[in-house]
């Protein structure tokens, strides 16, 4: 009995070497990305064929975790520690804010690295149909003009690498640019007071309901996100957690949750909202009764 479940962790080991980061299962455990999860409990509720479990990898390291909605060609969730950099990362690291693609998506057999978008791969069909690589951003599309926007910002990371690694559109949802250079940015930004090296951080989008959709030609592309999200859980402060919520699209007063977590957002209003207020919108808008970010709500005996 001993040997066999030695056999079979030597196996999952096995396949977490050759297949390093895409996974096709329901879950991070036992991948190398449950370090960016608190207590090592991954954001429970998101479950649906149609989600990739990505370990951001690059340069050989792993960097942050992302769940990958691969019908919308969008990132659901990032999650990461706040300023991290892995034991290998060097100074001599060169930067890179060259836009990547997860290549595992339409080529399971890749290695796990993300790589660089190029023209060829722009004009890969297979690669197209997994991923957002050739969006124009540069164009209107129905009279707004998106940009890439990271879930998990390149400044909460604390090396070159790590930053480097954020430049993934399986880490970039569409956002108005507007929206996200301003008010997100500053929004990060003052949160960036409130975070130290023991936080896990948490970034997130919420999809339109009825859906909107960047297209290409006739066909729909990249799903636009309605509103997007971020929580932290810093267990050594007081108060351990917190989060916003913010209406990063559209031009009308719009209303989202339900009963006394409903909340009424003007266009491009951000709101400070407690972790279990974002937990219950997030069960009502994905349908999920077990959504749950942080395990125990973040819950650790505060030491002075």
């Amino acid at each position: 009995m001993l040997s066999s479940l030695i056999c079979g962790f030597l196996a999952l080991i096995t396949l977490w070497s050759v297949n390093a980061t895409v996974l096709t299962s329901d879950t991070f455990q036992n991948s190398p990305c449950m370090k960016f999860f608190y207590k090592s409990q991954e954001l429970t509720g998101f479950e649906d064929s149609n989600y990739a479990r990505i370990c951001q990898s690059f340069r050989d390291r792993y960097y942050f975790a992302s769940l990958y909605d691969k019908q919308r060609r969008i990132p659901l969730y990032s999650a990461s520690l706040f300023n991290y950099a892995d034991p290998l990362d060097k100074e001599t690291d060169m930067s890179n804010e060259h836009w990547k693609y997860e290549a595992q998506l339409p080529y399971p057999s890749q290695n796990g690295n993300m790589q660089q978008i190029d023209s060829k791969v722009k004009d890969d069909p297979i690669v197209k149909q997994s991923q957002p690589v050739e969006i124009d951003y540069n164009k209107l599309y129905q009279k707004v003009k998106y940009t890439r926007g990271h879930l998990n910002p390149n400044s909460y990371m604390g090396s070159k690498s790590s930053k480097a690694s954020t430049f993934t559109v399986t880490n970039a949802p569409p956002q108005p640019r507007g929206f996200n250079q301003d008010q997100w940015r500053n929004t990060e930004n003052r949160m960036l007071g409130l975070l130290n090296d023991k936080c896990h951080v948490v970034s997130g989008v919420i999809p339109y309901q009825d859906g909107k959709w960047i297209p290409d030609n006739t066909e729909r592309r990249v799903a636009v996100p309605e509103f997007v999200w971020m929580a932290y859980c810093c267990p050594d402060q007081q108060p351990p957690t917190g989060a916003v919520l913010g209406h990063s699209d559209g031009s009308e007063t719009v209303t989202i949750g339900e009963g006394p977590d409903k909340l009424q957002f003007k266009p491009v209003e951000i709101k400070d909202i407690e972790v279990c207020q974002l937990e219950a919108i997030l069960r009502s808008r994905l349908q999920s009764k077990n959504l749950i970010i942080f395990k125990d709500g973040c819950k650790q005996a505060f030491i002075h």
